[in-house]
């Protein structure tokens, strides 16, 4: 017997010992949409309108930072005039959750009074995306 063939059966009973635990993995807690750019917002929009969709219990969480903070800015409007709140709002009573960057906000001489209604402030943006991965589970998304 060759060494490989004695590690095959080793290999087999990892694969279905850890198999649950895999799948258990692959299963998100939620997700996490990361913007950056207020170009991108309406895409992101979008992307989270239809994952809504397929989807509807799934917690999903939009981070904004840099430049992606505009779009949630009270009154802002995108290249053809319509309002970003718009399509935030209705998502917003549909559950999903919009933070903004501390960080950013205070680069810009910001703060959350300049906000729409309901959107949250976050210390760091890059730091509250990193910890819903890791502390957890959710998954990432960037538009």
């Amino acid at each position: 017997m060759t060494t490989i063939d004695w590690l095959k059966p080793l290999v087999l009973l990892g694969l279905f010992v850890s198999g649950p635990q895999l799948a258990a993995a692959a299963e998100p807690a939620g997700v996490v949409y990361h913007v950056d750019s207020s170009d991108r917002a309406v895409m992101a929009m979008r992307n989270i309108t239809n994952h809504r969709k397929i989807y509807p219990e799934l917690p999903i969480i939009v981070v904004a930072l840099a430049d992606g903070v505009r779009f949630l800015l009270d009154g802002t409007r995108d290249a053809r005039g319509n309002s970003y709140a718009a399509m935030v709002e209705p998502l917003a009573m549909d559950g999903v959750i919009f933070k903004a960057c501390g960080n950013t906000l205070n680069a810009n001489s910001l703060d959350a009074d300049d906000l729409s209604f309901g959107v949250e402030v976050v210390t760091s943006g890059v730091a509250e995306i990193g910890r819903l991965q890791l502390e957890k589970g959710y998954a990432y998304i960037k538009p």
